[in-house]
């Protein structure tokens, strides 16, 4: 005999519980208990007998009988509602559900195979497949394609990576601080430029983000970055410009200062402001 209230069907011959025609997998002793409740439904089935029934030559606890009323409700989907077991308190349980019952030539799907996969309304592999496909697609973009002002884009964002000082001393530490102030200040002055602020750039540095890695997160297009040298009596500035998407080195020049002082950062500056925006305006053409 077959019996089915809601999405579910009960094998009483083969003592299996289907989900539409996905089995659902209890312990034996939780489909016992099933059985009883299903046959004698709409009847209240003492604590007692329920045990008997289902373990008839075995003394057990009631905690046994209520972890099986617990596989059944969680199996089906019963926990809260009891749209199936009703608890009777102080007595038993009762099966409320509709139950119709189906013949027993009836055709009721076989369980799976040992090892073969089980049903599922989804098909996973397609999902998996897909995501895949988006993950190629976006690396793709994230560290082949170019930067938008390499392709044309009349507007660039970028972000000035502090210098590293490459001289000892606090001239030179000072010097290089100093320059970068300057030329985020000069940077932020070109026409169709974004400047990202310094201090957010130093947050991510203390994270420990990578400069490329900020770059993609942030949405940029290039990154200024370089060093101070001291050489002797000079100063030795190298700057480069490079794109966040890519990787790929877009310009690069040195410079050399004999001061140190504020006219020495600002003529700098100026210099590599210059250069910069002639790199992005050509590139937007």
């Amino acid at each position: 005999m077959t019996y089915s209230f809601g999405a579910f069907r009960y094998d009483a011959d083969q003592r299996l519980l289907f989900r539409g025609d996905e089995l659902v997998p209890l312990a034996p002793k939780a489909l016992d208990t099933l059985r009883v409740l299903v046959e004698r439904r709409g009847s209240v089935v003492e604590k007692s007998e329920l045990m008997k029934l289902v373990w008839p030559d075995t003394a057990v606890e009631e905690v046994g009988l209520a972890r099986n009323i617990s596989l059944l409700r969680k199996a089906l989907e019963d926990e809260s509602e009891e749209r199936f077991i009703e608890t009777i308190p102080r007595r038993g349980y009762r099966f409320v559900a509709p139950i119709s019952t189906l013949s027993a030539h009836a055709p009721t799907p076989a369980p799976p195979a040992a090892g073969a996969p089980r049903p599922n309304r989804f098909n996973r592999r397609w999902w998996i497949a897909a995501l895949c496909v988006l993950a190629a697609a976006f690396a793709y973009y994230q560290f082949y394609v170019p930067s938008r002002y390499l392709s044309g884009s009349p507007s660039a964002s970028l972000a000035l990576v502090p210098f590293d000082c490459l001289c000892p001393g606090i001239d030179g530490m000072g010097f290089s601080q100093g320059l970068d102030e300057v030329l985020v200040a000069d940077l932020s002055k070109l026409p169709g430029v974004q400047v990202l602020s310094p201090s957010t750039v130093r947050r991510h540095q203390r994270v420990g983000f990578s400069m490329g890695l900020m770059g993609r997160l942030l949405g940029l297009d290039v990154l200024v970055e370089g060093n101070v040298q001291k050489l002797d009596t000079r100063f030795r500035i190298t700057a480069r410009l490079v794109d966040v998407h890519t990787g790929r080195l877009v310009w690069a020049q040195t410079y050399d200062t004999l001061s140190a002082d504020s006219a020495a950062q600002e003529t700098v500056a100026a210099a590599l402001t210059a250069e910069i925006g002639k790199r992005l305006s050509h590139a937007a053409r």
